[in-house]
């Protein structure tokens, strides 16, 4: 039997992370995302491609990481409808779609561990500058994490979330400067997360042997900010 992964979002900083710490550690991996290096191009709004791609894996599926995800700028009062369902659709449609897929396939077969990336903006809000909708299809992930953890737990299916911060890396970067220092001040430990951070989480909660009885978690990677 092949352990196999899937890891949505793979074409993206954390996706390709996970892709590459879990190739490491013996899985078999297939990345999936709109562009390439994915090894399957798909977009994650596509219930019934994650449908089949779940069902092709069958009993070799063990874990299934939901990292497929964007940001958008509008600040409330003057926030704009179409940022509005672009986010909800990636962020959180895309998540349910690959909950329903893994949860499918695990439950026919001897389970397995399902991994959503959620966000502190879903605890606590956005940032400023911040969509309203990046907040709330977070929000929404971590509620999907509760739902499916419930209705998994007795199938020997687990799934929990990650809720980082603010991570170095290409979609920070896409912030003004100034605003990145002023969120890496106010963070009690002075700094942004890593990748390599929420990477090590992601394993964690992945290993049945490490995490057999966290279910339905939402862990929070951001240095303590409240």
């Amino acid at each position: 039997m092949s352990r196999t992964a899937v890891i949505t979002g793979a074409a993206g900083d954390l996706g390709g992370a996970l892709c590459a710490a879990l190739s490491a550690e013996g899985w078999r991996v297939i990345g999936v995302d709109i562009r390439p290096p994915a090894d399957i191009i798909a977009d994650v709004c596509d219930a019934p491609k994650l449908a089949e791609i779940a069902a092709g894996i069958g009993a070799d599926l063990k874990l299934w990481v939901n990292a497929a995800g964007v940001l958008g700028g509008g600040k409330p009062g003057v926030a704009d409808l179409d940022t509005w369902q672009r986010l909800i659709s990636i962020n959180l449609t895309g998540t349910y779609a690959g909950c329903e897929a893994a949860f499918s396939v695990m439950r026919a077969s001897e389970g397995g561990r399902i991994v959503n990336v959620g966000s502190l903006a879903g605890q606590v809000g956005g940032a400023p500058g911040m969509h309203p909708a990046y907040g709330a299809s977070k929000a929404g992930v971590h509620a999907l994490t509760k739902t499916y953890a419930q209705a998994g737990g007795r199938h020997n299916i687990r799934c929990n979330a990650v809720a980082p911060g603010v991570l170095a890396g290409s979609m920070a970067s896409s912030q003004p400067e100034a605003l990145l220092a002023k969120i890496a001040r106010g963070n009690p430990t002075g700094r942004l997360g890593q990748m390599s951070e929420v990477v090590q989480a992601v394993l964690f909660l992945g290993d049945p042997e490490r995490s057999d009885y966290i279910n339905g978690a939402i862990l929070p990677i951001n240095g303590g900010l409240r």
